[in-house]
């Protein structure tokens, strides 16, 4: 019986998981790949505004579709596909390459920053987010020649800033950053007050006494009663 019943749960388990996968591997035969290649090299790829990483890049599990890509090297004028076009599984990978023209009246910037994951802001704007060490600097082109206003942040680190610093047109400037970690805010205490307890005391009231009788002159009574008795033995 035990056995029997160990066999009908594994079974149901199974038809559980099988369609689960069977919908999944559906999926994943159902997308196409996007490459991405660029003269020269180690520019950034965006494809849909998503960092895919430096080139030459595969970017794989894109369904049949219109995508926008863009590639930014610094010093270099932005390439950008704003239409590109991924057909079906089978029919062929979607490829970009992206010939990099060389902007001499422009500045270019690249950033390195610790820890990954630092997002960049160039005179209030968000220019990105600082890939892994591994993947190299971030990208950043197309900037008028000039001061402008650095900004770097990340979750539970220090900001840093970098206000008026100088662009030179046709020059790629290098910033290296290092956030420290931002001092942990101690929770706020909360000190419990127990309500005190106030006894009442029932306020007693003493009964009134009653009120006092005017003695009675009893001598005066019976010195009154001789009289008359005097007086009638007389009559």
């Amino acid at each position: 019986m035990l056995k029997h019943l160990v066999l009908l749960t594994l079974l149901a388990a199974l038809l559980l998981v099988v369609p689960a996968a069977a919908a999944n591997a559906s999926m994943i035969e159902n997308t196409n790949f996007i490459t991405v290649q660029s003269s020269p090299p180690s520019a950034d790829v965006y494809i849909d505004g998503v960092y895919q990483g430096k080139t030459p890049v595969t970017s794989p599990d894109h369904y049949e579709g219109h995508y926008n890509v863009r590639v930014v090297l610094a010093g270099y004028d932005e390439y950008i596909v704003p239409d590109l076009y991924v057909k079906p599984l089978g029919s062929g990978v979607a490829s970009v390459t992206a010939n990099l023209m060389k902007n001499t009246s422009i500045a270019g910037v690249v950033v390195y920053a610790e820890p990954a994951g630092v997002n960049v802001y160039v005179d209030d704007v968000y220019a990105g987010t600082v890939p892994e060490a591994k993947d190299g600097g971030l990208q950043l082109a197309g900037y008028l020649p000039g001061k402008h206003d650095f900004r770097f942040e990340k979750d539970g680190y220090n900001t840093v800033t970098k206000n008026n610093y100088m662009l030179t047109a046709g020059n790629t400037e290098t910033l290296r950053v290092t956030l420290g970690k931002a001092a942990a805010t101690p929770e706020p205490t909360v000190t419990i007050v127990a309500p005190t307890e106030v006894t009442t005391v029932p306020t007693t009231f003493a009964p009134s006494a009653p009120p006092t009788k005017a003695p009675v002159p009893v001598l005066g009574l019976l010195l009154g009663l001789a009289a008359a008795v005097l007086l009638i033995r007389r009559t």
